[in-house]
This record gives structure tokens, sequence and C-alpha cells, in this order.
């Protein structure tokens, strides 16, 4: 009779227990600990390609590429007229002479005015080589020299667009297709294909909407361009 009691009382306790222990609210997960971000660099925002500044070999000028307006946001534009701004001292003092036919030079190019900028070059060239021994001298005759290369090869660039303008494709159209498209051109006989000729120049891609021409003028080679409809009057607006 006792030990009937006693296990009764034990199973009593034992279903307390496991009831309270039902009853209690299970423990909150511990947070989730968030590693701390690393810190973003600038350059890391950038694709590989636009971590580099592009400029075009001699010959083939890229059309987000502008040497007048590269120039401009270097320098402080004055006007130009027959005489440089700044007055020239005799060839007594030859850094400053030439640090102002610099000065001319640059204005020059701005003003796309060739022929007087290869010009100045070429007198500040033969005035500094007197001093050629000078560390300076030879510093700014290098400058000279590189003006005097970009003007004449605008120059040139220039030559080779009026003649190619002066042969007035305009492209009609373009059956696009990728096993191989065909440009139908003003004046042409049929549609042309990639690698075949077109009056002075060579087609060598074409594209949906634009066809590229290979051009040859003073014995360098030159890419030009005409898109759908359009003819050297409305190329040259586009450019501007």
């Amino acid at each position: 009779m006792i030990l009937r009691i006693a296990s009764a009382l034990i199973g009593a306790l034992l279903f307390g227990a496991m009831a309270a222990a039902a009853d209690a609210p299970a423990p909150a997960p511990a947070p989730a600990v968030v590693p701390s971000a690393a810190p973003v660099e600038a350059d890391s925002l950038l694709s590989d390609d636009e971590k580099w500044v592009f400029e075009p070999s001699s010959g083939r000028i890229d059309p987000f590429y502008n040497l007048t307006v590269r120039m401009k946001l270097e320098l402080d534009i004055k006007p130009i007229g027959d005489d440089p701004d700044v007055p020239m001292p005799k060839f007594g003092d030859n850094s400053n002479w030439a640090k102002a036919q610099i000065q001319r030079v640059q204005q020059l190019i701005l003003a796309k005015k060739w022929d007087e900028a290869i010009k100045a070059c070429e007198v500040a060239i033969k005035q500094l080589s007197k001093d050629q021994d000078n560390e300076e001298a030879q510093q700014l005759i290098e400058n000279f020299k590189r003006y005097r290369t970009q003007a004449d090869e605008a120059k040139t660039y220039e030559e080779a667009q009026a003649k190619f303008d002066a042969l007035e494709l305009k492209i009609e159209g373009i059956l696009w297709s990728p096993d191989g498209s065909l440009a139908v051109i003003n004046g042409e006989p049929r549609a042309r294909a990639v690698n075949e000729r077109v009056k002075d120049c060579v087609i060598i891609n074409i594209d949906t909407n634009r066809v590229d021409f290979l051009f040859h003028h003073n014995r360098r080679r030159f890419e030009f361009q005409r898109y759908v409809g359009e003819d050297a009057k409305s190329s040259a607006k586009a450019a501007k």
C-alpha cells in the first residue's frame, strides 16, 4: 500500500515537471553576426576598359577623341590675332621666348590653323637648336616637334576627309546577314560586300546601320564611315 502511494506521488511530480517544461517559452536564437563590409575602392567600380584612356594611332581618329577639345580643357583660351598676345622678347632670353612661342602654337592648334602652327614650330626648333646642348632647350625642342607632328597629322586627316567627302558616297540601305552583309550605295550598279572596291576606297565592314571604308591619302591609310541615309554634308554637321 505504501509503495503504491509513493509511486503515485512520483508519477504526479514527473507529470508536473513535464507540463512546466512544455509551457516554458523557447529560447531566442542568438543574433547572426554579419561581417563588416570591406571599404569599396572607387577604382573597383570601373570596368577594365574605363580605366584606360585611348588615344588613337596616326591615321585612325577615334570619334570620342578630339585634340582641339582636349586642349581647350587644358588651356585658358585667348583671342588670336596676327601677332601673339604675349610680346615676344628678343632671342637673348631664349627660355621666355620659347615658352611664349609654345603658347602661341597651342592657340593656333585650337584655331585649326595647321600651316601657321607648323611654321611656328619650325621657326622655334631652328632658334632653339643654337642652344641644343642645354637640357631645357632640348625639352622645348621635343615639345615643338610633338606639336608640329600633331598639327601635321590633323592637317593630313582633314585633307583625307575632304577627298573622301568629295566621293559623295551615300548608303541607300543595308542587307544585313551574319553570314555576309551587302550595302546598297548610290551610283553602284549592285549591292557591295566587304572587301569590294567602291570608287577610290574599299569596304572593310558593314554594320546594321553603317558602312566603314578604307581610304588612302598621301601613302597613308584612313578609315571613314557612312551611316544609312547620310551624306558628306550631314556627316560634317554631326561631327561638329
